[in-house]
């Protein structure tokens, strides 16, 4: 490796970690802490803006620390702003190990404020639109929709609601409507495993959607799985969760 590099990666271990890497090129400390604070400084801004529900779980000193320790351990692999949040969130999930002070819901609360951020900005080219008055013979998951799941109830987390064990699985979709609106909306099992279906079999009729859903609850009987199956689309049509794929003339 030549001197420059060496150089070069010597600046930026210090900028990730002055504590543990000391930097002494010939730089004015002065300058050098303009460079740390710059740096430091966007990365702790853009965590503060996409994790504001986890942040306030924290003192200053803590959510400083944490800025701090991912900025110095995490290998980023994405070069874009917005990706920050996800690699914060994938450092929380595999390589950070939790402190005492940390909560226990850390990793799932940063994914759930991290989905509000991606289904923002995602892009969509379905151009079907639902109709009351079309009779749909096929449906699809929405492109600006996600389908998650959470030990924790993460959607009624804050400074006064802090769970400390899991409890049932709560169901989310994550949707983003025709005004930009990102909305969360709480769903039953049975409709998450519905829309999944969907979602994995995205040219499935509503017929064979009816029937996978049959064999799916055998428990109950074939006509109530049917209505079921057709209010949940119906009103998942009217959220924008599902468009339609096919349409009966």
């Amino acid at each position: 490796m030549y001197d420059f590099q060496k150089t070069q990666l010597a600046f930026i271990d210090h900028l990730k970690d002055p504590a543990t890497h000391p930097f002494s090129h010939g730089i004015e400390p002065r300058r050098m802490e303009i460079y740390r604070d710059l740096f430091f400084n966007n990365i702790k801004g853009f965590l503060s803006s996409g994790f504001p529900v986890l942040e306030s779980l924290y003192t200053v000193e803590q959510w400083n620390a944490l800025a701090r320790q991912f900025f110095a351990e995490h290998e980023c692999r994405s070069p874009y702003f917005t990706d920050i949040s996800k690699e914060f969130v994938e450092y929380l999930s595999n390589e950070y190990e939790r402190q005492p002070h940390d909560p226990i819901f850390m990793a799932e609360l940063a994914h759930y404020e991290w989905m509000e951020l991606t289904v923002s900005i995602r892009k969509q080219t379905q151009t079907q639109t639902h109709d009351a008055a079309q009779k749909i013979t096929a449906v699809q998951l929405s492109q600006l929709a996600s389908v998650v799941s959470y030990q924790f109830p993460v959607h009624q987390i804050s400074q006064d609601y802090q769970p400390s064990e899991p409890g049932e699985p709560v169901y989310l979709v994550i949707h983003r409507d025709s005004d930009d609106q990102v909305d969360f909306t709480l769903i039953t099992a049975m409709t998450a495993h519905l829309l999944v279906t969907i979602e994995n079999n995205q040219h499935l009729s509503l017929e064979s959607l009816n029937q996978s859903m049959i064999e799916s609850l055998p428990q109950i009987e074939p006509t109530q799985v049917i209505q079921g199956v057709n209010h949940i689309v119906q009103q998942m049509l009217e959220q924008q969760i599902l468009v339609p794929y096919a349409i009966s003339t």
